[in-house]
């Protein structure tokens, strides 16, 4: 494994594209009553809007805190805190959070830390797994208290159904693919071998990659993403974080309804938040477009919002959960390429 080349043309471009699929998105819901929604906001549910995307934040950086004691990397918790701004800012900028989004965090935190890319790509990884684990049960239970109560349309319960039964499969991929990760290793080092072989002789600048070499760091990845799930009590404790993140996720999509004058049960939010977070699969940073898109046809179709206002909360929810972290997390950037002073 090497360093990713995450470009500035390829930055740009996504958010290009993602800026372009967000306009027609609000072009469809209506800008100027979007705006005028947006203007009245109240003040008292943005500032806890604020205090819960502050607590997702701490959450989600202790979460990273015990995945790095278990890999037995040194650091503290200031320490933690500014990896995890890493984390963000590499996520939120790469075309796909998570084709994309990783390769560039673990580069980054392998350079930060002095360990080698594969700790690093194991940190990362196994902190987004542990995030990611209660977000199918936290949906499930948002779904199944809207579907049971909601006054909504068959075909939206069978598209919400249908979203949330995703959700178990490509948990239930992910899951096979591990009890198998020895054949796949061989798998995944042949494939890419063979593949890179192929393209050398046709994309100028593509060296062919050797599979056996490839195979001995993809299983030294292995080896640490094995040691952060054999420890159960971390694990345990890191779902524990992991959970109130998602919970503190939500609060902050339920203030953000509150501030633009409709506030609903805090149910549709614990639905809402998962499965929109399903679109940053999609090549665009942040899954800028996609998450709105999803926001608002839940919003409107699960809570009766209007959509301006669904679209306004929408806008403010992101403007703390994704926005604001971007800004902080390419200052975290910033501020690690200074020399490490020990755990702080």
């Amino acid at each position: 494994m090497t360093s990713p080349d995450l470009g500035l043309a390829t930055v740009v471009g996504g958010f290009v594209a993602a800026v372009a699929l967000l306009s027609v998105v609000l072009a469809v819901v209506g800008l100027e009553p979007t705006v005028s929604v947006l203007a009245g906001a109240d003040r008292l549910g943005l500032a806890a809007l604020c205090c819960a995307v502050a607590l997702w934040a701490v959450a989600w950086s202790y979460t990273l805190s015990i995945v790095l004691s278990v890999l037995g990397v040194a650091h503290g918790p200031v320490e933690a805190g500014l990896l995890f701004g890493n984390l963000v800012f590499a996520n939120s900028v790469a075309p796909s959070t998570y084709l994309g989004g990783e390769p560039f965090a673990a580069f980054l935190f392998s350079r930060r830390t002095g360990t080698g890319y594969e700790t690093g790509f194991a940190a990362v990884t196994s902190t987004d797994l542990l995030n990611y684990a209660p977000m199918v049960p936290l949906a499930g239970v948002g779904l199944l208290y809207v579907t049971t109560t909601a006054v909504v349309g068959g075909r939206t319960e069978l598209a919400l159904a249908a979203v949330f039964s995703a959700l178990l499969a490509l948990i239930a991929v992910v899951v096979a693919g591990w009890r198998r990760r020895d054949r796949a290793a061989v798998a995944l080092a042949t494939t890419i071998g063979g593949l890179s072989t192929r393209m050398s002789g046709v994309v100028p600048g593509v060296r062919p990659v050797r599979p056996a070499p490839l195979e001995a760091r993809i299983r030294t990845f292995v080896r640490e993403v094995e040691s952060v799930a054999d420890d159960r009590s971390s694990l345990a404790l890191g779902l524990g974080y992991s959970a109130l993140g998602w919970l503190s996720l939500s609060a902050a999509l339920w203030f953000a309804l509150y501030a633009v004058g409709h506030a609903t049960s805090p149910a549709v939010a614990l639905f809402a938040v998962p499965i929109a977070a399903v679109s940053n699969v999609l090549p665009v940073p942040g899954g800028i477009g996609g998450v709105e898109s999803i926001l608002i046809v839940l919003l409107v179709a699960a809570a009766g919002v209007p959509a301006p206002t669904a679209a306004a909360a929408t806008l403010l929810y992101r403007g703390g959960t994704y926005w604001l972290p971007l800004v902080v997390g390419g200052g975290t950037v910033v501020l690690a390429q200074g020399p490490r002073r020990g755990p702080i």
